[in-house]
C-alpha cells in the first residue's frame, strides 16, 4: 500500500460521518439502472465481457460511496451544484442515450435553477427545441434500420456569458444524416431585470436595429473571399442568433449555409459594442 492510500485510510478513521442522502440515493439509482443484460449466444469473450462491466459497476459504486467518506470538506463540495454566478445556475436535467447501429443520439438535458420565472421560461424553451429534435429522430429510427443508413443526434450545452448583468445558455445539437447540420441556439437572461431576453427586446420600441445591424453584416460579408453569394444576402432575422462579447460587443450567430457556404459552419459577425449602444440609446 502506498502513502497516499494510507492518508486515505487515517483521514476516514479521523473524520466519521455519514454518507450525504443525495448520494445513498444516487447510488441506489445506479444499481437499479444496472439491468441484467439479455440473454445471448455463447461467445469466447462473453465471460472476460461480463466481468469487465462487473468491475465497472463495481467502480461506480465505490466512488459514489467512498470518496464522500474521505472527509466532511469533501462531502459537502460534492453536494454542492456549481453555481455559475449570484442568480443562476444550470445542471442536466436528464440524459438520452440510443444506439442500434444504424442510430445513435447522446443528449444532455440542462436546466436553468434559481433564474425565478426567467429561468423556467428559458427551461420551457429549451426543452421544447430538445424533446423536438428527439421526436423527429424516434420518428426516423426504424426507416433507418431497414434502409441500412446511419443517423446521429448529439446535444450538449454551456454557459458562454457569466457576469453580474448577464447570464447565457447556449445549446449545441448536432445532426448528423449524409452530412451534419449543426445548430446553435442561445437563451439569454438579463439578470438586472431577472427577463428573458432576445435581439429585438434589447432595443427601444421603433428602432431600426435590423437595417442598421444588416448593413454591419453586408460590410463583413463583402470582405469574406468565400462569401460567394453576399449579394443575395437581404436581412437578419428580427430575433437572430447572438451572445455579447467580453468587450460589449454583440455576436450575432447564423446557421450553417445561411449567409456563407455550409462548410464555413456556423458564422460570426461581431458588431462593435459603440454600434449596439447607440442602438440602445436610441440613437
Amino acid at each position: 500500500m502506498d502513502h497516499f492510500d494510507e492518508q486515505l485510510k487515517q483521514r476516514a478513521r479521523q473524520e466519521p460521518f455519514q454518507t450525504p442522502p443525495s448520494y445513498r440515493r444516487r447510488v441506489e439509482e445506479t444499481c437499479v439502472a444496472l439491468e441484467e443484460d439479455s440473454p445471448v449466444q455463447p461467445r469466447s469473450h462473453g465471460r472476460r465481457r461480463g466481468t469487465w462491466r462487473a468491475w465497472s459497476a463495481a467502480a461506480v459504486v465505490t466512488l459514489l460511496v467512498a470518496l464522500p467518506n474521505v472527509s466532511g470538506s469533501a462531502a459537502k463540495a460534492m453536494e454542492q451544484v456549481p453555481v455559475l454566478g449570484s442568480l443562476v445556475r444550470v445542471v442536466t436535467l436528464r440524459n438520452y442515450f440510443y444506439d442500434d447501429g444504424h442510430s445513435s443520439a447522446d443528449v444532455s438535458v440542462p436546466q436553468v435553477n434559481g433564474a425565478g420565472q426567467a429561468g423556467e421560461d428559458v427551461n420551457q424553451a429549451v426543452q421544447e427545441n430538445i424533446y423536438q429534435l428527439l421526436d423527429e429522430f424516434y420518428a426516423d429510427v426504424d426507416q433507418i434500420a431497414q434502409g441500412g443508413g446511419y443517423q446521429g443526434l448529439s446535444v450538449s450545452y454551456s454557459v458562454v456569458t457569466e457576469n453580474e448583468h448577464w447570464f447565457t445558455l447556449r445549446v449545441n445539437a448536432v445532426r448528423t444524416q449524409g452530412s451534419s447540420d449543426e445548430m446553435l441556439r442561445y437563451y439569454h437572461i438579463n439578470k438586472d431585470t431577472n427577463q428573458v431576453v432576445t435581439l429585438s427586446s434589447l432595443f427601444p420600441e421603433g428602432s431600426d436595429y435590423v437595417t442598421v445591424l444588416s448593413q454591419q453584416v453586408k460590410s463583413w460579408l463583402e470582405g469574406r473571399e468565400d462569401a460567394f453569394f453576399y449579394q443575395e444576402f437581404t436581412s437578419i432575422d428580427p430575433e437572430q442568433s447572438f451572445y455579447w462579447g467580453e468587450d460589449g460587443s454583440l455576436v450575432l450567430v447564423f446557421d450553417e449555409g445561411s449567409v456563407l457556404p455550409a462548410s464555413s459552419g456556423n458564422p460570426e459577425v461581431t458588431i462593435p459594442a459603440q454600434v449596439v449602444q447607440q442602438l440602445m440609446d436610441g440613437a
